[in-house]
């Protein structure tokens, strides 16, 4: 279902050992806003994404469409933002029932935080092959 899918167009930056780099151009939903370029509000990125391919030789400036699934986008963004979030919450929460100063419940959230992120990190491999793009 295309409604199921996240789609980016881009264009093959580097080819080499089964990795395709592809650079795609981000945009805020207002981007593409008749009046964006007024307001000054709407924003581009430009990023270098790393696609696994091993069927179909592909050059470099080849136009390509990423594809990934909608799911994997909210997993995605739940793993980065919402859990995250939950944690400093819930560490805050503990340090005061806890009896902790505010000080003190600050320094350890921000080392929840700080384990989470190193953990999502050394778990990055796992991870990798559970999110990616595919190329259509």
């Amino acid at each position: 279902m295309a409604s199921q899918q996240i789609r980016h167009e881009g264009v093959v930056t580097s080819v080499g050992n089964g990795i395709v780099q592809v650079r795609i151009v981000q945009a805020s939903a207002c981007a593409a806003c008749a009046a964006a370029k007024l307001c000054q509000s709407s924003e581009t990125k430009e990023k270098i994404v790393e696609v696994r391919c091993n069927s179909k030789p592909y050059e470099i400036g080849q136009r390509v469409v990423l594809v990934g699934s909608l799911r994997q986008g909210l997993k995605a963004t739940w793993l980065a933002y919402a859990l995250p979030l939950l944690f400093v919450v819930a560490t805050v929460a503990a340090c005061s029932v806890l009896g902790a100063n505010d000080a003190l419940a600050a320094a350890s959230a921000l080392v929840a935080l700080s384990v989470y992120y190193i953990l999502i990190y050394m778990l990055r491999g796992r991870f990798e092959a559970k999110f990616g793009f595919e190329m259509e």
